[in-house]
Parts: structure tokens; C-alpha cells; sequence
């Protein structure tokens, strides 16, 4: 750094340091008028570059704020994992089980932990209005009591939930659900069979093999 950046070392007391400027140039002090404890600062701002850079980081991140946590558009990073490991457990789900539904195959899905938490997802949005939360049956019937109105095994759970039930108001799910997610949905409705909730009354008949 050139010698005219800091004062001179035979600068006379009380003199003011220059920026080094021609000669008939107005001089502009280095010193700020402050020091402490004998130390003074030097005037040297950041460059503009660096300036720059840190308001565009600044109102980047409260962009990403506003977008990713506080409208309704974004998806966190979090979410966004969660909806990739969904995806692809969807995808594993597809391959091991190929393309026959089989009640095997729906109970294999059923013994799957994180498929049935991505199935959970699927009844909350989907079924939880008529069925309730836990499957307690609202304007739908129990689910979780022994009684079916349209047999209970996990197959005819499947093309219950395929296919609908038109005359009680119940959509076919396969029109808007791919065909693991509806493979899910009938595994998870087993799951809920396994422990009974006191909620509406019984609809149906006995599943075979079933005690009251």
C-alpha cells in the first residue's frame, strides 16, 4: 500500500492526513474524530461491490421468508424432502408389487410403516370427512369396527375404494388418485380395522371370522 494512504510518520502534530490527491486539491481527512484509549479509526469504507452484495442477500432472504414459510405457494425444505422420500417409496411401493392387486400385495403395504404414513396423509385429505379422523365413521361408516357393507377383506376394501360407491355419495378414488395411492388407501383402511373405536354404530354384516 502506497506510503500516501496513512498519515506520514513526519506528519506535524495536528496536521491533517490527505488522500494523497494533486496538488491544489481539496484534502479529505483519513482520520474519523473519534479515538479511544490513543487508537484512531481510519475512514475506509467496504467497497461497493460488497455493499451491494449484502442488500441483495438482505432482501433475498426476507423474499424467501415471505414465499417459503409465510405464503401459502412455498414449500420448505423439509416439506419438499418429505414430498421427494414420499415419491419415491411410491415408486418402490409400484415396482415390488407390479401391476395385480392381490391381498397379499395390499398387506405387505400394510406392514410398511412409511407407506402407511403417506397413506395416512391421503385418508386425512381425502377420507376423513365422511370417516372421521381415526375412522370412527361420520357421514361414512366405522371403519374400524368388524362390520362391512361391502365385504372386509382387503380386496374388497380396494375395489370399495376404487371404485366407489356412487348411490351413497362415495367417489370412485381411482379417478383422482394414482393406482399405488389407492393401494394405500385400502391397506391403511386395514390398519384402522386393528383397533376398534366406539363411534357410529355398526353398518353391515360380520366379517367372516370376526368375533362381536
Amino acid at each position: 500500500m502506497s506510503s500516501s494512504t496513512f498519515p506520514s510518520a513526519g506528519a506535524r502534530a495536528g496536521e491533517e492526513p490527505s488522500t494523497g490527491t494533486a496538488p491544489g486539491e481539496p484534502r479529505t481527512p483519513l482520520v474519523l474524530d473519534h479515538e479511544y484509549d490513543g487508537i484512531e479509526e481510519y475512514d475506509n469504507p467496504m467497497p461497493g461491490w460488497w455493499v451491494a452484495t449484502f442488500w441483495a442477500s438482505f432482501f433475498f432472504a426476507i423474499g424467501y421468508l415471505l414465499y417459503f414459510y409465510v405464503s401459502p405457494h412455498g414449500m420448505s425444505v423439509a416439506d419438499a424432502y418429505e414430498a421427494d422420500m414420499a415419491e419415491a417409496r411410491a415408486a418402490e411401493a409400484k415396482r415390488s408389487l407390479g401391476e395385480a392387486v392381490t391381498e397379499g400385495g395390499l398387506q405387505k403395504l400394510a406392514l410398511d410403516p412409511a407407506l402407511m404414513k403417506d397413506a395416512r396423509a391421503i385418508f386425512a385429505q381425502r377420507c376423513m370427512p365422511c370417516h372421521g379422523e381415526h375412522g370412527q365413521g361420520v357421514i361414512g361408516p366405522n371403519l374400524t369396527d368388524a362390520y362391512w357393507l361391502h365385504g372386509g377383506t382387503l380386496l374388497d376394501v380396494y375395489r370399495t375404494v376404487s371404485d366407489g360407491v356412487p348411490q351413497k355419495g362415495m367417489p370412485a378414488w381411482k379417478m383422482q388418485l394414482t393406482p399405488i395411492q389407492t393401494r394405500q388407501l385400502a391397506a391403511f383402511v386395514g390398519v384402522l380395522g386393528q383397533k376398534p373405536i366406539a363411534g357410529k354404530a355398526p353398518e353391515g354384516e360380520l366379517a367372516a371370522g370376526a368375533s362381536h
